[in-house]
């Protein structure tokens, strides 16, 4: 992980996710994760680019889709892209669906917005991207907005 920017206004990740996500399925919800986020951290904010180890040791919360994708217990996302891998995409279509449009975007222009928490990065905004940049093997760094004191590797 590279740390491009410290001490970044909420305002501008704020415009930064219009930009880049205004149409896209969860836009809303988006706005509400990175609301609670910016709360919890009191607007402490940091701009990095993560290599591929990076996103995949991302921690990822509870996912239903109507399915369980990712238990209440949280999964890697390695571990997601692996369980993922195993579920009937038949009987989770929406899911797929988000996934799949993800496929052509180009991951080293789109943020997405994580959480520092003890060390550990978790997600904030993005499911469908991280696992979508495993799945596609986009092998680019991302920029990510990570709200909360920055662990101690980096």
């Amino acid at each position: 992980m590279r740390i491009m920017e410290e001490a970044v206004p909420f305002d501008e990740i704020f415009r930064c996710y219009e930009e880049e996500n205004r149409g896209w399925l969860g836009f809303a919800v988006g706005i509400d994760y990175l609301t609670a986020a910016n709360t919890r951290c009191q607007g402490r904010w940091t701009l990095v680019f993560l290599s591929d180890a990076d996103i995949v040791r991302v921690m990822l919360p509870l996912h239903n889709h109507p399915l369980e994708v990712i238990p209440q217990s949280g999964l890697s996302v390695s571990a997601a892209v692996q369980r993922l891998k195993q579920l009937p995409k038949d009987q989770m279509p929406d899911c797929w669906e988000r996934i799949n449009k993800q496929k052509e975007r180009d991951f080293s222009q789109m943020h997405i917005a994580l959480e520092s928490d003890n060390g550990i990065l978790k997600h904030v905004d993005g499911v469908h991207r991280l696992l979508a940049y495993v799945l596609f093997d986009k092998d680019q760094e991302v920029p990510a907005y990570v709200a909360g004191a920055m662990p101690s590797s980096s």
